[in-house]
């Protein structure tokens, strides 16, 4: 290379460096007088290269405490993050402002969405027309006065889940996982799940397990640099390319077979299927379509993100409300003196809905205590916006603190503590009540905006018939060591993206005979 050629170089390096500097200085002209929200200084140009480890929300609320904002800034490699740790921010932006903040990034999702597959997603999906499709479809299945028609389903299958229990008391996790899976599969495709061996329950497993690695902050190198997609599996370093073909052949499975089950049946039968979701997205939207191709993706992608996402939602809010009565046993005194009030002598069914305030106080509570996600999906600000005089630029990622929210000590007083009773008050004429002075966590746990969790009706519901039945049948007790001393669980949790308490023991037995008889009898009602 001759002189004048590394001159000519020279000449073009300098005017490209002016060019990018003049633009770069024009738009923040543009954008003066505001700033960015505060936070933790990163370095000079780049910004910061890595965000939080696990549990990320506490390093986000500190740093909220820190610079004295609930909404905080870091420049990722020139990503925009912003976080919102406060209700009223959250309901500002995402809420009130959701025309503009209902997008999904692309950042950070190549590994799950592009490798392991999970495009399909409508949940996943940016601002459009097939996310707002998705969302209106899933809606019409799974809205408050819809659920109705989903309920005997529900009913039925928490009743064989607790007949597993009486059978087998001390697989209580496994007998969880089994109707969590199956309550999905009822309601979503009228499957009933094998009791062992169930090939949709393990394949949606596998894909949960997926999602539960992938969207961890920082698990994957993929994520951050998106251009690594395009090296081959054989290369060293590139396992996450055989990690991600197996994911990808479940999430497919996923998306495909239950779907293309119920829609073969159908060709032979429709009269013969039971009322679920699959049925009536292909009677009143895929067969009346102008384009059945199109609306049978959409109608997939309901489905599909009904299980992936919704199993495990209601696990990890049961799960914690084990948890919170093993440690806090006059909780379950409690409730069950309220139950057998109302029951008197039968098992709580959806009637009982409205006259157990101390059931959803408890439901409340596992949400508040440890929610189901400690940060929300994030979504993406797709135009510069001002807020409190500062600048969230377009292309922002914003993300919910939903934890710090429901942990926020001037609104839920000792929040690290599990009390239902902070929800419950009692009238003049000594009434229990659900205080409405005190916020629903539920209006939070679930997200904001056009990004709400669309099947939070059915999770909610199904977590409070199953505690419900639970603590009318069943006694939980601490488990107790070779001595007969008792095992207190350490109370830790896994930090995911979903939240689970970590492995812990427990015994789970009938609370009489009587109790264990009302539970076997279910089986006379048909729910075979």
């Amino acid at each position: 290379m001759n002189l004048q050629m590394l001159n000519y170089l020279d000449i073009l390096l300098c005017a490209s460096t002016l060019i990018i500097l003049y633009k770069l200085s024009t738009r923040l002209t543009k954008r003066a007088p505001f700033s960015h929200p505060p936070g933790p200084p990163g370095y000079p140009l780049i910004g910061h290269i890595k965000i939080p480890k696990e549990p990320s929300w506490e390093v986000y609320r500190d740093w909220s405490h820190q610079y004295g904002s609930d909404v905080i800034h870091l420049n990722l490699v020139g990503t925009h993050l912003v976080v919102l740790n406060s209700l009223q921010a959250c309901t500002d932006l995402l809420e009130k402002r959701s025309s503009i903040y209902s997008d999904r990034p692309t950042v950070g999702l190549t590994m799950l969405c592009e490798l392991c597959g999970l495009g399909w997603s409508f949940g996943l999906q940016q601002y459009g027309p097939e996310w707002r499709d998705g969302r209106k479809a899933f809606q019409s299945q799974l809205h408050a006065g819809a659920m109705q028609r989903h309920r005997p389903a529900l009913l039925r299958e928490i009743h064989r889940f607790l007949r597993r229990l009486c059978a087998d008391p001390a697989e209580w996790t496994h007998h969880l996982h089994l109707m969590s899976g199956g309550l999905i599969m009822s309601v979503a495709y009228a499957i009933d799940v094998q009791e062992k061996g169930d090939p949709y329950l393990a394949t949606g497993e596998h894909a949960i397990d997926c999602m539960r690695k992938t969207l961890t902050p920082g698990a994957y190198l993929v994520d951050i640099l998106p251009f690594l997609k395009y090296v081959p599996e054989w290369f060293p370093g590139a396992g996450f390319q055989r990690e991600a073909k197996a994911w990808r052949k479940s999430m497919m499975h996923v998306y495909h077979a239950p779907y293309d089950a119920v829609k073969e049946r159908m060709a032979k039968d429709p009269a013969a299927i039971p009322e679920c979701v699959v049925k009536s997205l292909i009677e009143n939207m895929v067969d009346t379509a102008e384009d059945p191709g199109y609306m049978e993706r959409v109608a997939k992608s309901v489905a599909g993100v009904m299980y992936i996402a919704g199993s495990d939602t209601t696990l990890s809010i049961i799960m914690s409300c084990i948890l919170a009565i093993v440690l806090y046993p006059d909780v379950q005194r409690r409730a069950q003196e309220t139950i057998d009030e109302v029951c008197q002598g039968r098992l709580p069914d959806f009637s009982d809905y409205s006259s157990l305030p101390y059931v959803h106080a408890l439901v409340r509570e596992s949400l508040r205590w440890n929610p189901v996600a400690a940060l929300n999906l994030p979504h993406r600000c797709i135009a510069d916006d001002i807020y409190r005089e500062c600048l969230i630029p377009e292309g922002s990622i914003v993300v919910a603190n939903i934890q710090a929210i429901l942990h926020d000590p001037a609104v839920y007083h000792h929040p690290t503590t599990f009390n239902p009773e902070r929800f419950l008050h009692c009238t003049p004429d000594g009434e229990l009540t659900l205080d409405p002075n005190v916020p629903d966590p539920s209006h939070v746990a679930f997200g904001f905006g056009r990004r709400v969790c669309p099947g939070r009706f059915m999770a909610y519901q199904s977590a409070w018939l199953t505690i419900a039945s639970i603590l009318a049948a069943f006694r939980i007790e601490n488990a107790k060591d070779e001595r007969g001393v008792p095992i207190v669980p350490s109370g830790e949790y896994d930090w995911g993206f979903t939240v689970h308490p970590k492995p812990f023991k427990c015994v789970i037995r009938p609370r009489s005979k009587e109790h264990e008889t009302l539970v076997v009898e279910t089986a006379k009602t048909g729910e075979i």
